[in-house]
């Protein structure tokens, strides 16, 4: 099967798991997520086919996507970009200057994911969708996320949050994020 119709086909799945099984989406491992892997290289292609397929839902289901590049952006913004650049490059001793900056970003997200879960009420059943998450490497990855959401604050998530990994599934439940970094999903569901 080529890579452009594999992810097709995830897209496609995806889209029917939220439409006949949204209650039941993680229900096994207790966390919500639904994890959508597809090659980094097609994420233009495969974004631009996942808001056509995700702007049918409407108006049963209201779509949510927080851009992860913006999020991290903007946190990178916040510290002052070159600061970050020096900071890595002449971390104070003891630091983990990547580590720390994958903290922040993970922070930054999971307030971001609060907001949009809660504020305005859902216009039909709820949907987080999470895209851009390679702004994410190397300093953290979608593992870190979804941690944080389900450890910090999980009462919030009134619905399913698709995850679009950029990457390759290496085994069932483990994904390489970017092909760089093997990442096990335990909690959710991949496709």
């Amino acid at each position: 099967m080529s890579e452009s119709v594999d992810w097709g086909w995830k897209l496609r799945e995806a889209v029917e798991r939220l439409k006949t099984q949204y209650d039941q989406i993680g229900r096994k491992t207790g966390y919500p997520f639904l994890g959508v892997v597809y090659p980094p290289e097609a994420e233009v292609a495969v974004l631009k086919e996942w808001h056509t397929m995700a702007a049918s839902l409407k108006p049963e289901f209201d779509i949510r996507t927080i851009d992860v590049l913006a999020v991290t952006q903007g946190v990178i913004d916040e510290l002052g970009g070159q600061n970050v650049v020096e900071a890595m490059a002449n971390p104070m001793p003891g630091a983990n200057t990547e580590a720390e900056l994958g903290t922040m970003w993970v922070t930054a997200l999971a307030t971001k994911v609060k907001q949009c879960a809660t504020e305005p009420p859902p216009k039909g059943k709820a949907v987080i969708v999470l895209e851009y998450l390679a702004a994410l490497y190397p300093a953290a990855g979608p593992r870190d996320l979804m941690q944080r959401l389900w450890d910090q604050e999980q009462s919030f998530l009134s619905g399913p949050v698709v995850v679009l990994i950029p990457g390759k599934l290496v085994e069932r439940k483990v994904y390489s994020f970017v092909n760089e970094r093997d990442e096990l999903m335990y909690r959710g569901d991949i496709i």
